[in-house]
């Protein structure tokens, strides 16, 4: 009789600790936070010519924790395992060189800007020994051009166990777009979006300007042997979210294309102009002749290109004209002129 009852008290001591280790692992499940399966796609409407080769999406809590950075070596998208929780998102294309991204720990302040280099690298490259400055351009900094980026932004994002609800930001939004510049195309931009298929549709649209220009009517540049540009008076710095741009002028350097006849053309990227910024935009050319010379072209009323870029159709893409350009006759024994 005494063994039986010590048998049925270690039955139930065994009984006992199965529950309390089932009441403990209940108990920490209710508080750990559950990861669900996401799959980011990428629809290019807004840029239907996009051709990056690979796209990243910063996913920032708003619950707390630090933002998560993804990676995808396309531009379709893919999956990633997310805690459930509010967020906010950004995505842009991560096969930039010449950007450089601060702040990205942070979804109100991750922002983008490229290094200091001279008006003469799109010929020489970045030659600090040689760095000449003209046109009263003294007081600005001078720094590269950036490279193309695509990317957008949503708001109000909650990933449940069962569903996400999410809203992307239309570009119409944005700061710098109006009633007729860059309207969102989807009609799903701007309105609260919810799926039970835990899928996350982005809409990356261009983040930077691109400016083209022509210079027609170029005197003798035939005789030209290498030639680039600045333009001044434009920005250098933008943050993502709002595509905000610092108010700072700086100089940005170009490159150009001779037909050897009498036209000079090219194109650069550029994050745009401050609208309170005050400073002109001037084109400035500095060319190098086949005897040596070294000339610089600034000043004058036809290269204050200000009310072009002021009042171009759309800010994305502008397209500076300017007409003529007197480069000299060089000495044809090559002694200078």
């Amino acid at each position: 009789m005494k063994q039986l009852f010590q048998l049925l008290l270690l039955l139930f001591a065994g009984s006992l600790s199965s529950l309390l280790v089932g009441c403990n692992h209940k108990e920490l499940c209710e508080f750990h936070p559950h990861e669900v399966s996401v799959r980011v796609l990428f629809d290019w409407i807004e840029a239907p010519e996009a051709n990056p080769k690979g796209m990243c999406v910063y996913f920032y809590p708003l619950d707390g924790g630090t933002g998560k950075r993804v990676d995808f070596p396309n531009r379709v998208g893919g999956k990633v395992t997310l805690r459930v929780g509010n967020y906010r998102i950004l995505c842009f294309n991560n096969d930039t060189e010449a950007n450089i991204f601060f702040n990205s720990h942070s979804f109100d302040t991750h922002g983008v800007y490229t290094r200091e280099g001279n008006v003469l690298e799109p010929i020489y490259g970045n030659s600090p020994h040689y760095n000449p400055r003209a046109g009263g351009l003294d007081g600005e900094r001078v720094v590269i051009t950036p490279d193309m980026m695509w990317g957008c932004s949503a708001v109000d994002v909650m990933i449940a166990d069962d569903m996400i609800r999410y809203t992307c930001v239309p570009q119409s939004a944005l700061p710098r777009a109006n009633s007729q510049q860059n309207l969102s195309t989807d009609s799903r931009a701007g309105y609260p979006i919810t799926t039970k298929e835990q899928v996350i549709t982005l809409y990356p649209h261009e983040m930077v300007c691109t400016y083209t220009y022509e210079v027609r009517n170029v005197s003798n540049l035939k005789h030209v042997v290498d030639i680039c540009g600045t333009l001044s008076g434009m920005s250098g710095e933008m943050t993502l979210a709002t595509e905000a741009l610092n108010r700072e002028p700086v100089t940005l350097p170009f490159a150009s294309v001779s037909d050897g006849v009498s036209t000079l053309t090219g194109q650069f990227y550029t994050f745009g102009h401050h609208e309170e910024n005050p400073m002109p935009h001037t084109m400035t050319f500095y060319v190098v002749m086949d005897d040596g010379s070294k000339l610089c072209y600034t000043g004058g009323k036809n290269l204050d290109v200000t009310q072009q870029v002021h009042e171009a159709p759309d800010f994305r893409h502008v397209h500076l004209i300017i007409d003529g350009l007197d480069l000299p006759q060089p000495i044809e024994n090559g002694h200078g002129f």
